[in-house]
């Protein structure tokens, strides 16, 4: 009897001694999978593939010209159709520098006349504006060069403060406009058009555009006295 119970404790200590090898083998490879498979659902991409955007065009009853249009993969693999960051970006653009919505053959001599040097430009519209709301936030140390170019006069440690003068000598250009309207392509059509994005949310401070190293901050005018100003100067400065 004694024999007997001697072999059935070796043969649960055996199994136990398995189990534990199989779980410690196992853990990593499971963690690998799981990991990849992470990866894998957050994962997008961005690609031109003009045959599958033909395809979904059709499907949305969109007529814009293919070239402006890029297919975008989400984490679940569903592919939607986006107007490119870049295109955008340039329509918006001679929007700013026509302070009006501009037309089909201006895009191309306006984007000439963007701004070279990095930095804050601010639009010729907005450059009062801007520095009022400067003001308002008890900043004065900073003043805007003819060619529309923000500079700081004197150190502050104010934090708002600190991240303009980043902003002023970080290796991107910030373009400002204060309007609180932007411009774009249509989703379907393709054509011009004006976005009011602040007539449609006033609580919207930022409509965004980017190319490169180029960022457009579209920034509400607060005509309806929604937002704060230390609010709409604590978003500028987030970018």
């Amino acid at each position: 009897m004694r024999k007997r119970y001697c072999v059935i404790i070796t043969l649960i200590v055996i199994s136990i001694i398995a189990t534990t090898i199989f779980i410690i083998t196992r853990k990593p490879k499971q963690e690998e999978v799981n990991n990849e498979n992470i990866t894998q659902s957050s994962k997008s991409s961005n690609y031109d593939n003009t045959e599958e955007i033909e395809t979904i065009k059709n499907e949305l009853n969109a007529t814009a010209n293919t070239d402006i249009y890029q297919v975008e993969e989400e984490p679940g693999g569903r592919k939607i159709l986006q107007v490119k960051p870049e295109v955008q970006f340039e329509v918006d653009l001679a929007g700013i520098i026509k302070n009006a919505k501009p037309e089909e053959k201006e895009l191309q001599p306006f984007s000439e006349k963007v701004p070279k040097a990095n930095g804050v430009w601010i639009s010729n519209q907005s450059r009062n504006n801007f520095l009022q709301l400067l003001n308002k936030n008890g900043i004065k140390n900073f003043s805007i060069t003819e060619e529309g170019y923000l500079q700081s006069n004197e150190a502050d440690n104010n934090v708002i403060v600190r991240n303009l003068q980043n902003m002023i000598n970080s290796n991107k250009l910030y373009i400002i406009n204060m309007t609180g309207i932007a411009y774009e392509r249509d989703y379907i059509s393709g054509e011009i058009v004006e976005y009011p994005f602040e007539d449609m949310d006033p609580f919207q401070i930022i409509e965004p555009y980017q190319k490169g190293d180029k960022i457009i901050l579209e920034v509400t005018s607060n005509k309806k006295q929604k937002l704060s100003d230390k609010e709409i100067l604590e978003t500028i400065v987030q970018y």
